[in-house]
């Protein structure tokens, strides 16, 4: 049997401003802590490329995604069957082709605050529908890396996992 391919991150850090563009000009959005928290106990959320939802290569429901909120974001271990086409996806993030995550969210509940002509959004809760490997996010801080150093992160992947088979 040969070893999984692990990719580990974060989706995005809190109280990290992204700048929107939407139908009504430029705004400014940043997730607070707790944002997902909710959504992430449901484990249906998938794994795309690019926000493609035809290269859907991972999902929380099968095991192969865990997400976690801690301190400092929302942080993800993806662990992938090795073989071809999951190799391709694990070597862009090892050659460093895609250094970064996005995510797919709906039904936002947010406050919004506008300071002169400047539109911030605070997210408070969302569902997360899914993470996406990406070349330019709007979270700059987000990181994907091969393998995963976080215990915390690993331990629950393991429940995940025995949870379910």
């Amino acid at each position: 049997m040969t070893k999984p391919l692990v990719i580990s991150g974060y989706a995005l850090c809190w109280n990290e401003r992204a700048c929107i563009h939407d139908d009504q000009g430029r705004f400014y959005e940043q997730f607070l802590p707790g944002s997902f928290v909710d959504s992430i106990k449901k484990r249906n959320q998938t794994v795309r490329y690019l926000h493609l939802s035809s290269l859907d290569f991972a999902s929380a429901e099968t095991g192969q995604l865990t997400l976690f909120e801690d301190e400092r974001g929302l942080s993800f271990r993806i662990e992938l069957e090795n073989n071809h086409e999951n190799r391709m996806f694990y070597n862009l993030v090892k050659d460093k082709e895609v250094c970064h995550v996005s995510v797919g969210f709906c039904n936002a509940e947010y406050e919004e605050e506008i300071k002169g002509r400047q539109r911030m959004r605070y997210i408070k809760r969302t569902d997360l529908v899914e993470i996406s490997l990406v070349k330019n996010p709007a979270y700059k801080t987000s990181y994907v890396q091969i393998g995963c150093n976080n215990r915390r992160l690993e331990l629950i992947s393991k429940i995940d996992k025995a949870l379910s088979r």
